[in-house]
């Protein structure tokens, strides 16, 4: 079963979503105009995904990074592998390091609920600030104002290009107007290679809007024990199921 629908192929010939793409190529243009060094934000998830697909029709030299958080869905891990084998030096891993659900804390606890990547760093610091210590200077992320009524309003307010104290001082969010169906006629129409999760939760019957894809410690109990019962299991196991009740 597939999370894709004609419907997106259809929204994706429309008007709408053709301007939608030239705004957000546009931004993304002057962005990297007034750069010396960015980066791209990756989580895997959806929209990182297409943001990382159009700076890279802009500009495919752009480095990745990507904040590994130990707990993570296994086609998460799956997907970063091979992107790693494509990306080489162009894609960065940081041994995340921001508590999850307040009581996670990565790769502090021995033994490690798996093995990180091979080229994986220990980056014990906010990933932003870290890759502004490494000579970035902005950073493209996948956030959107339909996400909440905070988010949209302070989007509309600062633009999807703006500044800010901490980090790489400068952040681009060429999705900021874009509505979720927006982003899956993108991956529908250029065939990006999604998440295996996103079938998966579609297949256990939770709905494209409610579908959230980050760290284990944030995903939804029922959630789990339904699509990757064996992870739960390990979970459960290690960490108590009171913490995802």
């Amino acid at each position: 079963m597939s999370v894709l629908s004609e419907v997106d192929l259809v929204h994706a010939r429309s008007e709408a979503f053709q301007r939608r793409v030239s705004d957000a190529l546009a931004v993304i243009t002057v962005a990297l105009s007034q750069a010396q060094r960015p980066y791209i934000a990756y989580s895997g998830g959806k929209d990182s995904m297409v943001v990382m697909h159009l700076v890279h029709s802009v500009d495919p030299t752009v480095p990745i990074y990507w904040s590994d958080d130990e707990l993570e869905y296994p086609e998460v891990v799956e997907h970063m592998t091979r992107l790693q084998e494509l990306a080489g030096d162009q894609m960065y891993i940081g041994l995340g390091w921001a508590t999850h659900a307040g009581w996670f804390r990565p790769w502090r606890e021995r033994p490690f609920f798996r093995d990180s990547l091979s080229t994986a760093m220990l980056v014990e610091m906010d990933t932003d600030d870290w890759m502004a210590g490494a000579g970035f200077d902005l950073v493209f992320t996948g956030i959107r104002g339909e996400e909440s009524r905070r988010r949209r309003g302070w989007l509309a307010e600062a633009g999807p290009l703006y500044s800010v104290r901490s980090g790489t001082g400068r952040r681009c969010a060429p999705l900021a107007a874009w509505g979720e169906h927006d982003v899956w006629a993108m991956i529908a129409r250029d065939r990006l290679p999604y998440l295996a999760v996103y079938d998966r939760l579609y297949e256990i019957g939770i709905p494209r809007d409610r579908m959230r894809v980050g760290p284990l410690p944030l995903a939804h109990r029922e959630h789990l024990e339904a699509g990757w019962p064996e992870v739960w299991a390990r979970l459960a196991n290690r960490y108590g199921a009171h913490r995802w009740a």
